[in-house]
């Protein structure tokens, strides 16, 4: 008896206990995990991780630069051929050295050298270091309005699911009752208490019913889909929410933000955008001063008639160099127009997205002002028809009111149920909104 409870100990440790609930995905864990893990954040930090590369790039063109080199060559040289006339005519300290050109087949050359050069001034460079600067600043602000857009998208899809969580609950919940009244209405037609027409009828509805519950399993399981790509989360992985979340979400009276313009990713980014453009004249320009830079070339050279590697001479050269633009045709004063140009384009662009931050502001207040007002209305709707289907539902058991009377407020109860469902979800999603028109996304994760 002793063994035995002793394997049963052991079985209870060993084993996982049956039945036990599997994690839950909370909105703040979704958040995290997408940014940290989304497809998204992640080519956003790529990107400001390539820009700052590029800033050290082009800040390396402007520091010594030095180069090395070594050459071969061999130039055969073709065969002489002097006559005996020729060779009896010229002097006789001449003669043997030409006799001796007869044996050299080719003429090797060697060179070893190395060239160092240092920028000492350009204007193109100076603006260009500014450009690419500004430009790592633009993909910081980038990578913040990935971030919020990420943190926005994964919020409403959150929120989504978790309504149609709900919504399926209610039907279920209807699709229950309604098969308890249909298997009496049965048991009551077999003794002939009821019409066909009422069991007919009853089971048009739960069959609707029905299919309007696989339509909204099939709607939450895309979304759950979607949801885990978003959220960095891999595609085969179980994505578990607590969907009793929803009786127990709070809608209290909004508390509305301030309005700054300054703080928010897409007036920076805008902002950025807009200098950057104004940077691009001031590079153009550039092209009309001049560029200085010096220069060395430390250079050995070896020159035989056979291949071998000594006797290098010292070659060594050290100089200035500068490049002065003259005359373009008008190119260069045509390039700084169409930037100039280009910057007025931002300009307007800057302006008119800064009335659509204002108004997208203004417009989240009243979304969410409105999404208070009818929530509590659709609260006071639903008690209404709870209240309203718990007499008729009385009263059909006690024959007192038809199945058509009872369907009539079951089918409204469920609509008063998805209304309000409805408008929760409209008074989260406009939550958000207001949380990305103040620029306090992030407040969402814990």
């Amino acid at each position: 008896m002793k063994q035995l409870a002793i394997l049963l100990l052991l079985a209870f440790l060993t084993f996982p206990e049956e039945g036990k609930s599997q994690e839950q995905y909370s909105l703040n864990d979704l958040l995290k995990q997408a940014v940290e893990n989304s497809h998204e954040m992640k080519k956003a930090a790529l990107q400001r991780s390539e820009s700052a590369s590029r800033t050290k790039e082009v800040i390396a063109n402007g520091l010594p630069q030095v180069d090395g080199s070594l050459d071969y060559s061999r130039m055969g040289i073709p065969e002489i051929n002097i006559s005996q006339e020729m060779m009896d005519a010229l002097p006789e300290d001449i003669a043997p050295l030409l006799g001796g050109l007869s044996d050299i087949k080719a003429l090797h050359t060697t060179s070893a050298g190395v060239t160092v050069s240092q920028l000492l001034y350009s204007k193109s460079y100076l603006t260009g270091v500014k450009q690419v600067k500004k430009a790592e600043d633009l993909y910081n602000f980038m990578l913040q309005k990935t971030e919020e857009d990420v943190i926005h998208d994964v919020s409403a899809s959150y929120y989504q699911v978790l309504m149609n969580y709900s919504n399926l609950k209610i039907l279920n919940d209807n699709i229950h009752n309604l098969e308890k009244l249909y298997n009496i209405l049965k048991l009551q037609y077999e003794n002939d208490f009821v019409k066909q027409t009422d069991v007919s009828r009853l089971k048009v509805t739960l069959t609707n019913l029905k299919t309007q519950r696989e339509t909204l399993k099939n709607g939450i399981q895309m979304q759950k889909r979607i949801l885990k790509i978003i959220s960095g989360i891999p595609v085969e992985k179980e994505l578990l929410l607590d969907t009793a979340l929803v009786d127990k979400m709070a809608y209290q009276k909004p508390v509305m933000s301030e309005f700054v313009l300054d703080i928010l990713p897409d007036y920076q980014l805008m902002k950025k955008q807009n200098e950057l453009a104004g940077l691009q004249i001031e590079s153009d320009k550039a092209a009309f001063y001049p560029n200085l830079a010096a220069f060395g070339q430390f250079t050995y050279s070896s020159y035989a008639t056979e291949f071998k590697f000594k006797d290098f001479n010292n070659m060594n050269t050290v100089g200035l160099k500068a490049t002065i633009p003259i005359f373009s045709s008008g190119m260069r004063k045509n390039r700084v127009l169409q930037s100039q140009l280009k910057f007025q384009q931002n300009q307007e662009d800057f302006d008119l997205n800064k009335k659509y931050l204002e108004t997208g502001y203004q417009n989240s207040v009243n979304s969410l002002l409105s999404s208070w007002s009818n929530i509590q209305d659709q609260q006071e709707n639903k008690e209404l028809a709870n209240e309203v289907y718990g007499q008729v539902k009385l009263q059909f058991d006690e024959g007192m009111a038809s199945l058509t009377d009872l369907l009539n407020v079951e089918s409204s109860l469920l609509e008063a149920e998805n209304l309000f469902n409805q408008q929760l979800l409209k008074y989260k999603l406009a939550e958000i909104e207001l949380l990305k028109a103040t620029g306090k996304l992030k407040t969402l994760i814990n």
